[in-house]
């Protein structure tokens, strides 16, 4: 046999051997080939809450002394419209739904209230951090609401609670040992910002109302997230960063823009700028300002495309997906009116 023969059995055999190790990357009839995942790509965004039923879900809401009458009333009614969103729209299951309020309470309350722990001592909120330190498994969820009025003394904010006040360093160490798969912490209150150092953690998102520094008057932030929250609208107005999917990114984004529509609708200089952390530096960051145009304080000028995602504050909430509705739902037509002189059909 000459060597030319011996080439071309060689090459055969070698194609014998090859065939079946391309048939199993090759992809099958009618389907396209997948370039493999790049190091850097983004990971595939989580299941909506409440899809995985191995998931234990759990909210804990906190208001500290509502103030007079109608700050009471404002706190209790945002505080029913999350009650209910979490258990209908969230996957969070009602009893485990916990509410520490401490306003007075009364036989017109709704569920939230008439299922309310008592008030949010600094005690009751020791107690709670570490009943869900117990209860919590690797994979379960939890989130955590904060709502009222602080004082700032220069150096920390304090939740004005009945009782003893908290700061938040003593806030933070109530959940530092805290590990689940999703956790996020919204604290809406004044000064708010100042809980974002002693809160942040690996994969944990930190969402406040204010910077860290002399935003100390009332914010409008918490009732514009939780009626998102509530009663979001399509996805193509929901989804403010442009992925394509309604996400917690969207709703903390949604909740900035709207809260500054405000200020900009009365004129006013605006007392508070919403932070989110969840890259667990401890710093948080306006991202909104990227998807908010010049008029609302943002630097999005028109005709330029919005931020691209990118590593950084962001990327964890932006894998929480949320329920939305996918398109307005249709109005119907208003019945045209029948001509004075018209005779009647019936």
């Amino acid at each position: 046999m000459n060597r030319q023969k011996v080439s071309f059995v060689a090459l055969a055999a070698a194609l014998l051997y090859v065939r079946p190790l391309l048939a199993q990357v090759s992809p099958g009839d009618g389907a396209s080939e997948q370039a493999p995942a790049s190091p850097l790509a983004e990971p595939a965004p989580a299941q909506t809450p409440g899809a995985d039923p191995a998931q234990v879900r759990r909210a804990l809401i906190v208001c500290g002394l509502p103030g007079d009458a109608e700050h009471r009333q404002l706190f209790a009614e945002t505080i029913e419209t999350l009650y209910a969103a979490l258990a209908a729209r969230h996957g969070f299951a009602a009893e485990r739904i916990a509410v520490l309020f401490s306003g007075e309470t009364n036989d017109d309350d709704g569920p939230a209230l008439k299922s309310n722990r008592g008030p949010a001592t600094s005690e009751a909120l020791a107690a709670a951090a570490a009943e869900l330190a117990r209860q919590i498994q690797p994979d379960d969820a939890l989130w955590v609401f904060v709502f009222g009025h602080v004082h700032f003394d220069g150096r920390s904010s304090w939740l004005n609670l009945p009782g003893p006040d908290m700061n938040q360093v003593e806030f933070g160490k109530l959940f530092a040992g805290t590990r689940c798969q999703e956790q996020a912490f919204f604290i809406t209150t004044p000064a708010s910002g100042y809980f974002i150092k002693p809160l942040s953690a690996p994969g944990r998102i930190v969402i406040v109302a204010t910077e860290a520094d002399f935003e100390v008057n009332e914010t409008i932030f918490p009732h514009k997230l939780v009626k998102l929250l509530a009663e979001p609208p399509a996805l193509a107005e929901f989804d403010v960063d442009s992925d394509g999917r309604a996400t917690l990114l969207d709703a903390y984004l949604g909740a900035a823009r709207d809260t500054a529509q405000d200020y900009a609708a009365g004129e006013l200089l605006a007392t508070e700028h919403a932070l989110i952390d969840d890259n667990g530096d401890g710093r948080g960051t306006e991202l909104q300002l990227g998807y908010l145009s010049e008029e609302l304080g943002g630097r999005l000028r028109a005709g330029r495309a919005k931020p691209a995602p990118r590593p950084g504050d962001g990327a964890v909430a932006r894998q929480i997906a949320l329920p939305v509705p996918l398109a307005a739902p249709a109005t119907e037509e208003p019945a045209a009116e029948t001509p004075p002189d018209a005779e009647s059909s019936f």
